[in-house]
């Protein structure tokens, strides 16, 4: 997500140094449905999920999400920056091996392997012997104390965000742990809830230790959060947070999540980013990842609101994803497309100029359904 070469709208405002190289803070991915665009952000949830947890043993299987390509092999490459080094890591990996691994750091070679060759980093060079054929060797050098390892490991195990707007329960326990313990943040939370419009006086949290169903003789400790609202009289009135709107359950987790974190640098990752919330909420979310965003924090994240298209946004904060007919996805800048101003980009998006849209046939609908051109004609404009 870097900045398109001479642009220079909101540039202080959008855009972040970060390294050698600047960035956009926000970027946004349109597209239809089905067209790809929630694949952007499982790659990076796999990428993850392959570096932070490794393998157990031999025996594992490298986890694999390639959908109509089964037998093809998995790749990775990835460009971040981490307390001021920048980082390229490229993965690539089928079921049961890893095929290539390379890991630089500010351009020197940490580490490097393919099927024939290992270059492992100095610090561990005698330990070769011991990586598995499925093992990641940054998950590995990172166990064994190299300090490059280390400190790319800790970017995807710690600068990674992804908070789901659909969560389950289990999901919503860990998510909203930090509320229960730490009345700070929790006070932070309702402030910012009462600013936004949200007659929320209090979160109530409350942890009980229960038996788990599948074993009696354990038990688990179990999160139960509770909404106190503003009723007439001066009384209040307890919700349920499962019983919340879902407007409010996603501002709540957005904003509880961004305050937690809002001073260091993360990659926040949001499919759906504008589902069920009012345009006045997305827009102040538009303010906080962009002009009162002070650290390099970074905002990626798919919408179909095309109205976010005339906020204070860059060209080159704008991607689109466009299926083929066989089914491959692409990603493409709306800068690519050479756009320079973005009070253009929604009419030819809507046009479907740039593809990456939802293409009705709306003859064929008709047909399936038994409606013929007179029939519309007839009852055009009526109450059916």
């Amino acid at each position: 997500m870097e900045v398109g070469e001479g642009i220079t709208d909101y540039a202080v405002e959008n855009t972040i140094s970060s390294g050698e190289i600047d960035v956009v803070k926000s970027s946004f991915i349109f597209g239809g449905n089905a067209s790809g665009k929630t694949n952007v952000i499982r790659a990076f949830q796999l990428l993850r999920q392959v570096v932070v947890h490794g393998t157990a043993s031999e025996l594992d299987l490298l986890p694999r999400d390639t959908f109509a390509n089964e037998s093809g092999d998995t790749s990775f490459k990835i460009h971040f920056s981490k307390n001021g080094n920048l980082y390229n890591y490229e993965l690539n990996y089928d079921w049961d091996s890893i095929i290539n691994e390379c890991l630089t750091m500010n351009g020197n070679v940490i580490f490097k392997r393919n099927a024939n060759e290992i270059a492992m980093p100095p610090l561990i060079k005698d330990l070769k012997e011991s990586l598995r054929v499925n093992q990641p060797l940054l998950f590995f050098a990172q166990t064994n104390n190299v300090p490059e390892a280390k400190e790319a490991y800790e970017w995807f195990a710690q600068d990674i965000l992804t908070p789901s707007l659909i969560s389950n329960n289990l999901n919503t326990q860990q998510l909203f742990r930090p509320l229960h313990t730490n009345p700070e943040l929790k006070e932070k939370v309702l402030y910012f809830l009462r600013s936004a419009d949200f007659n929320i006086k209090d979160i109530k949290t409350e942890e009980l230790t229960l038996p788990i169903p599948s074993d009696t003789d354990k038990s688990e400790k179990i999160l139960l959060l509770h909404c106190e609202h503003e009723g007439p009289h001066r009384s209040s009135f307890i919700i349920n947070y499962n019983a919340e709107s879902i407007g409010t359950r996603i501002f709540l987790l957005l904003i509880m999540t961004i305050l937690e974190n809002q001073n260091n640098s993360k990659l926040f990752l949001i499919d759906e980013f504008d589902r069920s919330l009012h345009p006045k909420l997305v827009n102040i979310l538009l303010r906080i990842f962009n002009e009162w965003n002070r650290t390099c924090t970074q905002l990626i994240a798919t919408t179909h609101d095309t109205d976010i298209l005339e906020a204070a946004l860059r060209t080159d904060q704008i991607w689109f994803v466009d299926k083929s007919y066989d089914g491959v996805s692409t990603l493409d800048s709306a800068f690519d497309f050479n756009e320079q101003s973005i009070k253009d980009i929604k009419k030819n998006y809507e046009d479907g100029l740039y593809g990456a849209d939802q293409i009705i046939n709306d003859a064929m609908m008709k047909d399936i359904l038994g409606i013929s051109d007179h029939e519309e004609d007839a009852h055009y404009g009526e109450t059916v």
